[in-house]
């Protein structure tokens, strides 16, 4: 699919405690980084490829 506007951004959010889903989420180890679907991927890449599709990557730190 083409990118509708070279001039969107996405910022995908992340971070918390982890409270919610622990003992698998933890401070040292929050949500987005275990499988938590079983899929092989993590929630960030799900959210990644969904984003990706509509918007070209630009990773920023």
């Amino acid at each position: 699919m083409t990118p509708l506007n070279n001039h969107f951004y996405v910022a995908i959010m992340a971070g918390g405690i982890g409270s919610r889903f622990w003992p698998y989420s933890r401070t040292d180890y929050p949500k987005q980084f275990p499988d938590m679907l079983n899929t092989g991927k993590t929630l960030l890449q799900w959210t990644y490829e969904r984003f990706v599709q509509f918007i070209p990557p630009r990773i920023f730190m």
